[in-house]
């Protein structure tokens, strides 16, 4: 993990009212992106401040198509707040922890893919045909997002069938990952063929046939909410029951968020042949 990357983009004020800091984090990203090869468009910024991002790569010997999902704001800091940190907005390591305001939710895991991605490209590999949908409205207390007309549309036009969620799971008790399985209109014996892909490229995973809970409610979530009835959404990522998102020491394990880049890679090789 490119740590000094990582430090960058959690410096980055990207919270509800702060235009500047919503601003440098949605440059960030397009740049970031545009290095890669991905076609970056803004679209939402004259009704807000946090506009939708949208990047598009065209994939490499590969007929699949997939939809990532991802946010780049972040909750606010409450001044009533203890961290072990000394500043939420300053990445630091303690006891093999990142802790930092977005570190699980969702830069941390944001940031792991875009190097797994990278790295994908720079190999040569095969990758599938992906639409990256980045929104800043994930931690606005509203229901009426402008990112979920846009998502409509975005999804709508590219007609992929598969959904990677903004993160995942870990259990702490067992040391199993737990990968989310889920569909609008699948039965879960129609779901079962995507069981493969999932534990082809996660360790000692189990799976639950549902979607992460949103903190607005599924209905104000622009993913969950624009999903296609045949649509398969899948999440995994880094995040455990002590990510405390939302909440003061937000951290994520070092070593699971390291797996995480190396896991979507894998995944993102593997679905480019999957059949």
């Amino acid at each position: 993990m490119n740590v000094n990357m990582l430090s960058q983009f959690i410096a980055m004020h990207s919270v509800d009212n702060h235009p500047s800091g919503n601003q440098d984090a949605l440059s960030f990203l397009t740049d970031y992106l545009a290095i890669m090869g991905f076609v970056c468009t803004i679209k939402g910024q004259s009704k807000t401040d946090q506009p939708t991002l949208i990047a598009h790569y065209p994939g490499r010997e590969s007929r699949n198509k997939i939809v990532l999902y991802g946010h780049y704001d972040v909750a606010p800091v409450n001044n009533t707040e203890q961290w072990k940190s000394q500043d939420p907005f300053q990445l630091e390591c303690i006891d093999k922890r990142y802790f930092a305001r977005g570190i699980a939710d969702n830069k941390g895991p944001l940031m792991a893919r875009l190097e797994a991605i990278s790295e994908l490209i720079a190999s040569g590999q095969p990758l599938p045909e992906i639409l990256w949908l980045i929104q800043g409205e994930e931690e606005v207390a509203m229901t009426d997002r402008v990112a979920k007309g846009i998502f409509h549309e975005e999804i709508e036009r590219f007609g992929a069938k598969v959904f990677i969620e903004e993160t995942g799971f870990n259990n702490l008790d067992t040391d199993r990952q737990i990968a989310f399985l889920w569909s609008p209109g699948l039965t879960r014996n129609e779901l079962v063929r995507w069981r493969p892909l999932i534990q082809q490229t996660l360790q000692n995973v189990d799976i639950e046939y549902r979607h992460l809970n949103k903190f607005n409610g599924v209905d104000a979530c622009p993913l969950l909410g624009n999903l296609p009835e045949d649509g398969v959404y899948i999440g995994f990522g880094p995040n455990d029951k002590l990510h405390n998102i939302h909440r003061d020491n937000e951290s994520l394990c070092v070593q699971k968020l390291n797996l995480h880049r190396q896991q979507f890679k894998e995944f993102l090789r593997y679905y480019a042949g999957f059949s």
